[in-house]
């Protein structure tokens, strides 16, 4: 065979391999908190999250799943050029929601209506049902998405956060629900999965507002629980609705002006940094290595320095896990800022 003819085989190889590469969209999913499980199109893929691969042109459905936070699908148009899909995983309502005692209650709603009258909300009823403080937001609007708030619909939940946040000693569980008319998509499979994007989209505007991430949480009924008839399209209507449950924090969470302990012990900071192993794991690919870190942590429970030892210092194995870690909190104390070391020991 000739040179010749071997440098047209090559060029036609090269140029396959070109449009080949064209069909592909190089696709980084990213959840905060990172570490969660990664299901592309209904397969798992063998790393977790932040993860990337290629996908083939065309609509893909990215399912992700973390413990303790809610299950999130995304859809993803491939179309050749590179995505990054970023999702902000939200909380599941923790068990034993305690109800305000009546006084409290009371007080609650009635300085909740007082400042939704002050900041003219629309649209916008406070009241106490099943011993409940529920703030309900009614004709919220989503977009085409299934899942997004439209932008008007994310300024008025913007300025009710306004609201809620300057409640003290509560948290909030947002609660989605829909009219009975059966619903089915790749993104919802029924009433009770759309119910929960559309609580868990609303949470999300609640926490960008600048209510705490640990405040919130988001849950879903469907059409389990209507306040009208579902006869009529007013009811309907009605029946559309999102709901934010008001909760008091319980008293060894509630803030305080006095913190019970004395110091950081060594014994709580390793507690605390063990439940982040499987996190740091996603950030590494290669041989067994420790990852150094010397973190110093002020009285807040905040960590205010954070250093990555040699090897992976300055690395972008070593950024991973500092990013990790850079949000932990720990049970505020009376005395001096604290500095402790940690190694996680990390494999494939």
């Amino acid at each position: 065979m000739n040179a010749k003819r071997l440098a047209v085989i090559a060029s036609l190889v090269m140029a396959a391999d070109a449009a080949a590469d064209e069909k592909l969209a190089k696709t980084t999913i990213e959840t905060n908190p990172a570490g969660a499980t990664v299901q592309i199109d209904g397969a798992e893929q063998a790393t977790r999250s932040p993860t990337t691969v290629s996908l083939a042109r065309g609509r893909h459905i990215v399912t992700v799943t973390l413990p303790d936070r809610q299950t999130e699908r995304r859809a993803v148009d491939a179309a050749g050029a590179p995505v990054t899909v970023s999702i902000d995983l939200i909380k599941v309502p923790p068990d034993g929601a305690k109800h305000p005692d009546a006084a409290a209650g009371k007080a609650l709603v009635d300085a909740l209506s007082a400042a939704a009258r002050s900041a003219k909300l629309r649209d916008v009823s406070v009241a106490i049902r099943s011993g409940d403080v529920v703030v309900t937001l009614a004709g919220v609007a989503f977009d085409s998405t299934e899942i997004a708030l439209a932008r008007d619909a994310a300024t008025a939940v913007t300025e009710v956060a306004a609201v809620l946040k300057a409640q003290p000693g509560v948290r909030f569980v947002v609660v989605g629900h829909t009219e009975n008319v059966a619903y089915k998509s790749d993104l919802a499979h029924d009433n009770t999965e759309l119910s929960l994007a559309h609580a868990a989209a609303v949470a999300r505007v609640l926490i960008a507002a600048g209510i705490p991430a640990e405040d919130v949480s988001a849950d879903g009924r469907g059409d389990l629980e209507p306040i009208a008839s579902n006869g009529t399209a007013d009811g309907k209507r009605k029946n559309r609705r999102i709901e934010i449950i008001v909760v008091p924090k319980p008293a060894d969470t509630a803030a305080s002006d006095k913190p019970k302990a004395k110091t950081l012990t060594a014994d709580a900071f390793k507690q605390r940094m063990s439940t982040l192993t499987d996190r740091v794991h996603a950030c590494y690919k290669g041989t067994m290595a420790n990852v150094m870190l010397k973190l110093t942590v002020a009285p807040s429970g905040q960590i205010t320095k954070s250093v990555v030892s040699a090897p992976f210092a300055g690395k972008p194995e070593g950024d991973c896990v500092a990013n990790v870690v850079k949000d932990v909190t720990f049970d505020a104390w009376d005395g001096a800022a604290q500095t402790y070391s940690y190694a996680f020991l990390l494999s494939d």
